[in-house]
């Protein structure tokens, strides 16, 4: 998408894009660059979650015997 006249640095015209980290805007003229905020698509993405992991039973120890 093309936004004319809208670069805040010299008032040229911007060019929507994206590349493998994400949507930006660039200005045709002056070359302007500033990434997009992304929309989170999943409704979990950007959430943390903790897990409990079983917990592991305690190994016996042997007695060991002295010799005597």
């Amino acid at each position: 998408m093309m936004y004319l006249k809208e670069c805040p640095k010299c008032h040229g015209d911007l060019n929507t894009g994206e590349d493998i980290h994400g949507r930006y805007v660039s200005c045709l003229q002056c070359g302007y660059l500033r990434d997009l905020p992304e929309e989170n698509s999943h409704p979990l993405a950007g959430k943390t979650f903790v897990i409990d992991a079983p917990k592991t039973a305690k190994k016996r120890q042997k007695k060991v015997r002295q010799a005597a």
